[in-house]
């Protein structure tokens, strides 16, 4: 037998302590180096700190919105060149200062990163490398900032009467900046926030079907991530005393993407590991290359540099976390190992069809018209895929959708559902119009979907998965995240309610494995709990039995069943379609693209245009018809 992990939250909390652990042995690390390190070395670790700030927010824009951006300087400069202006033409105080400045660099980012993001890979990459362009030049050019000299006498901060202007000093008052910076990424990683990005990064679509507004939350990490650069330029300009052009140039940005990649993207510490590794390497190359190499000079002493760093990221591709994690697992002597597909079977308590599932108050009447579809129609060039597609679908019903292969019936789904924009015609859900709309839209109408390709969160846990589907029923947000207390006791709901439904589902036992891990048919039904944790009036599904044993099936149609005595309505493309002529209220066939067939299981088992379609005998044909009728289509 398989061994299996504990129930209770393992996996989660398994990786919630690592971070701990991580986080306290580079908090003691940071702590420990002024003790034992020269004042040189220190002066290296002060560098280092503020460093990691920005890579600390570049992180979290590569790791929860899977962006790269080319940029960061930029906003590192715009923060450091606030405070320098603030503080030397105005004369305001460090931390005032350092507010304000925060303010104007998430502005900036906010106005840059709502054309930006629309961007996606190295597009993105590049317009953001733009970016930093633009501020460079504009920082040259300007003789309020000083152009190419930049802002000279920038002084050291004072706290509690006392300036803070040696190595040593500076260094411990950047300490816990950087220990609170990690705490707060922390929290947003374990968040609503964290989770819904993760979701994203795994299968957008799926995130979308979830009610997951992925543009918005690409955003506000995006925001997060200048308001990290901003402290770390603050800082900047204080130790310096002085900034000019170059805090905004791109050598800088991807010593920020270095640190971030080398520490580890998918690590909240990482980044500052990171910035320690490369500050570390830069500074000791800078002075080893010469002793190996008499006469190098200026560029030539980072070639080395260049080479390890290479050399790390080929064979060390997760980065520094990636050793560490593969350390702490085999201490932990973790040898949990995918499900067999032969071993473990869903099993459903024996409940009767009839017996209503997820009821509610305020879900519609059955009977009540939920989804209405006009005149749907997809051409991909000059192929026709949908043609004038009707449908009503009411509360309380299951409705099949049907046909040969290539008839349409996924892009059908697609349409309604948001993923592909419609060429013409309408789609109403419970009032709302939602054609050519984004599939979060159609969630937050009161439905959503499941997927003919498997569409799971790879990166997730089975618990995971499913509490993603519960994002539109929490609401905390960012700031909430941050700061942990008003997120609590929601996610503790979240997390009750999505360990219900996979015990209804038979799927409670393996709540904290990882979803890739199952089994085919398994991962249907994650997928399929995933989309019940929304608590919809309308799912569709897209061939929900296809991977599963005859035993999941049959449990799978009395689920169905049940949902639709608690009000549920119900759209499902099958291909097995005598088990859809046994479960569903009415059916629907789809033959290349247009609706030949819409009745009752009896009506359409017996249509002559169904027959055809199946069998290809024309309608014409009385004896293959008849021949036909005593089967099924």
């Amino acid at each position: 037998m398989t061994r299996r992990l504990p129930r209770i939250g393992a996996h989660r909390r398994r990786s919630r302590r690592g971070d701990v652990i991580g986080i306290a042995v580079v908090a003691l690390l940071m702590l420990a180096l002024p003790l034992v390190a020269s004042s040189s070395v220190i002066n290296v670790g002060v560098y280092a700190l503020i460093y990691a700030l920005a890579a600390l927010g570049l992180s979290l824009l590569m790791g929860l919105a899977g962006q790269v951006s080319l940029g960061q300087a930029g906003f590192f400069a715009i923060g450091a060149y606030t405070q320098a202006v603030l503080v030397t033409r105005y004369e305001w105080s460090g931390l005032p200062a350092s507010v304000l400045a925060v303010a104007v660099t998430m502005t900036a980012a906010l106005l840059v990163g709502l054309p930006l993001l629309r961007l996606r890979g190295h597009y993105l990459a590049l317009a953001t490398l733009g970016f930093g362009i633009i501020v460079t030049v504009l920082a040259t050019e300007s003789d309020f900032l000083g152009a190419t000299s930049g802002i000279f006498g920038i002084t050291k901060p004072e706290l509690n009467n006392r300036t803070y202007n040696s190595p040593t000093e500076y260094y411990l008052l950047l300490v816990p900046v950087v220990l609170l910076g990690l705490w707060l990424a922390r929290n947003i990683v374990e968040s609503r926030i964290g989770r819904a990005l993760g979701a994203v990064n795994d299968s957008e679509v799926a995130a979308e079907s979830l009610g997951v507004d992925t543009f918005r939350l690409r955003v506000q990490v995006f925001v997060l991530s200048a308001a990290y650069a901003s402290v770390a330029g603050t800082a900047f300009a204080h130790w310096l005393g002085v900034i000019n052009p170059n805090a905004a140039n791109f050598p800088l940005s991807v010593k920020f993407l270095l640190m971030a990649v080398l520490g580890g993207v998918g690590s909240v510490y990482g980044a500052v590991v990171g910035a320690f590794a490369v500050e570390g390497l830069d500074d000791g190359l800078r002075r080893l290359i010469p002793e190996l190499l008499p006469g190098a000079v200026g560029e030539v002493q980072l070639i080395g540099f260049g080479i390890l760093l290479t050399t790390i990221m080929i064979f060390l591709p997760g980065g520094l976390h990636q050793l560490w994690t593969g350390a702490r697992r085999r201490m932990a002597g973790d040898t949990s190992a995918p499900v067999p597909e032969d071993e473990g079977e869903a099993r459903l308590e024996p409940v009767a069809d009839d017996v209503p599932l997820l009821a509610r108050e305020g879900r519609p009447a059955p009977g009540t018209p939920l989804l209405e579809v006009r005149g749907l129609t997809k051409r991909f060039g000059g192929v026709t895929a949908v043609d004038d597609f009707d449908l009503t679908v009411a509360a309380g019903e299951i409705v099949a959708l049907i046909g040969p292969n290539g008839a349409g019936k996924t892009t059908a789904f697609n349409m309604i559902s948001g993923a592909v924009p419609p060429t013409a015609g309408e789609v109403t859900m419970a009032g709302t119009r939602v054609e050519g709309r984004k599939p979060h839209v159609f969630a937050r109408a009161g439905a959503t979907r499941t997927f003919q390709n498997l569409q799971i969160f790879a990166s997730a846990t089975v618990l995971g998965n499913v509490m993603v589907g519960r994002h539109l029923r929490s609401r905390s947000g960012m700031l909430g995240a941050a700061l942990v207390l008003p997120a609590r006791r929601e996610e503790r709901a979240v997390e009750e309610s999505a360990r219900e439904l996979l015990e209804l589902l038979g799927l409670g036992e393996d709540a904290d494995r990882l979803a890739v891990d199952l089994p085919f048919g398994r991962q249907r039904l994650v997928e399929i709990a995933r989309a019940l944790a929304l608590d919809p009036d309308l799912l569709l599904l897209d061939e929900p039995m296809a991977g599963l044993s005859g035993t999941e099936r049959r449990e799978l149609a009395r689920l169905l069943r049940r949902l639709r005595a608690g009000g549920m309505a119900i759209v499902l493309v099958e291909h097995d379609v005598e088990a859809v002529l046994a479960l569903a209220d009415r059916v629907a066939v789809l033959e290349d693209g247009v609706r030949i067939a819409l009745g009752t299981p009896d009506e359409v088992r017996h249509d002559p245009a169904v027959i055809a379609a199946y069998l290809g005998v024309e309608p014409e044909d009385e004896a293959a018809t008849a021949a036909a009728e005593a089967g099924t289509p």
